[in-house]
């Protein structure tokens, strides 16, 4: 069980007090993008009047501890937060428990489910492109793997349109139960009128301009990119530092040691709380999120800089889709190393053109992919299957 997060704002409640299940492979203390996420969720679900039981690592308690627990609640509905390896952290994200238990969990406990699909597998067009065949060769089992989940479940909602897509040509007779949800941010903006006093109160070094990135090592970032763009940045302001999120020093060692040696320049933080981080992103003058796949929807960090009105340098990739009008909120490259470096100094160059930036990203965030937003499209998606 958990403690009841405290939210901003509470949303009316939408229909009838549900008796809703929320499983989740982490949550609080523990955190991570899918914890995180589940626990604002939680939180206006429940300040909305909801019942919501957490079930959080089951995969590590096992199965029929969770049907157990299932069993004695009762749940109208229940709800299961998926990413691959999120259940299966040690076998590469494939778990035939998990999916076994996902197929029978209609039947076994007579209530409704929706998959919230945070991913669905890794990138197979582009590990094949790059000739990583093994990873390309697990992608395509992650693939068959959340085939079959789907199947188990009156709803599926995905984080960003071109997934939803892909599976609606891949799986034709389920279209009509795909979903699309923007994943909120999990980070709550930290009102001060002096960040970088604040962050120096908490003992770190502030430079100034601090270049953002958050990472905690995902096979989706383009570190090569990353690393061009900082060092461009660097040849026309040399007191730029580059400040990593989520990212240890080690870990950035193993992962992209050229970035490493460049030595003060660069401050891997490691885990950062929450309040913490919203006051980095308040002092950020650009945020680096070069992707693979491209900017969509269900980049959770990018959606906590665009709620905190920064300017985002991202590309532009496969699942970047017209759903949203990307380019009057980001700072759009190709995928392209020297023109996602060339985006970027331009940017550092034009401050009026990020604070305008800026300014629209925010709208459009609180309009469109606010936490209560998201929260209420999940209810009425429930709302429509109960």
């Amino acid at each position: 069980m958990d403690s009841n997060p405290s939210v901003p704002h509470v949303i009316s409640v939408c229909g009838t007090r549900r008796r809703i299940a929320w499983i989740t492979p982490d949550y609080p203390p523990d955190r991570g993008g899918v914890s995180d996420h589940s626990s604002v969720m939680v939180g206006i679900l429940r300040a909305a009047g909801h019942h919501v039981l957490i079930c959080s690592k089951p995969h590590e308690r096992g199965f029929s501890c969770l049907n157990s627990e299932l069993a004695a609640y009762g749940p109208e509905l229940v709800v299961v937060a998926y990413t691959p390896l999120g259940y299966a952290p040690r076998t590469f994200g494939l778990s035939p428990a998990f999916m076994l238990w996902s197929v029978q969990l209609r039947k076994r406990f007579g209530c409704r489910a929706i998959l919230l699909a945070h991913e669905t597998s890794l990138s197979v067009a582009y590990l094949w492109q790059r000739r990583e065949y093994k990873l390309a060769a697990l992608g395509v089992t992650q693939v068959a793997q959340f085939a079959t989940l789907v199947k188990g479940f009156n709803a599926v909602i995905f984080s960003n349109m071109g997934a939803q897509r892909e599976w609606a040509r891949r799986l034709p007779r389920l279209m009509k139960q795909f979903h699309v949800i923007r994943i909120c941010s999990n980070i709550a903006h930290e009102a001060t009128s002096d960040a970088a006093a604040e962050l120096r109160a908490a003992g770190y070094s502030v430079p100034s301009p601090t270049i953002l990135f958050f990472g905690t090592g995902h096979e989706a970032v383009l570190f090569d990119y990353l690393d061009a763009a900082f060092r461009a940045l660097i040849e026309i302001e040399p007191d730029a530092r580059l400040v990593i999120v989520g990212m240890t020093l080690d870990k950035l060692r193993e992962i992209h040691p050229s970035l490493a040696n460049l030595g003060h320049r660069v401050q891997a933080l490691g885990y950062v709380p929450a309040r913490e981080v919203s006051l980095w992103l308040q002092v950020a003058r650009l945020v680096l999120a070069p992707i693979v796949d491209g900017i969509n929807a269900r980049k959770g960090t990018v959606m906590a800089a665009l709620q905190h009105g920064r300017a985002v340098v991202t590309t532009r990739g496969a699942n970047t889709l017209d759903d949203i009008a990307w380019d009057d909120i980001c700072l759009l490259a190709p995928l392209d190393r020297e023109s996602f470096a060339a985006k970027a100094v331009a940017a550092l160059r034009d401050p009026e053109l990020c604070a305008s930036i800026g300014r629209a990203a925010r709208a459009e965030y609180e309009t469109h992919a606010s936490a209560q937003v998201t929260a209420l499209r999940i209810l009425e998606c429930a709302s429509e299957i109960l």
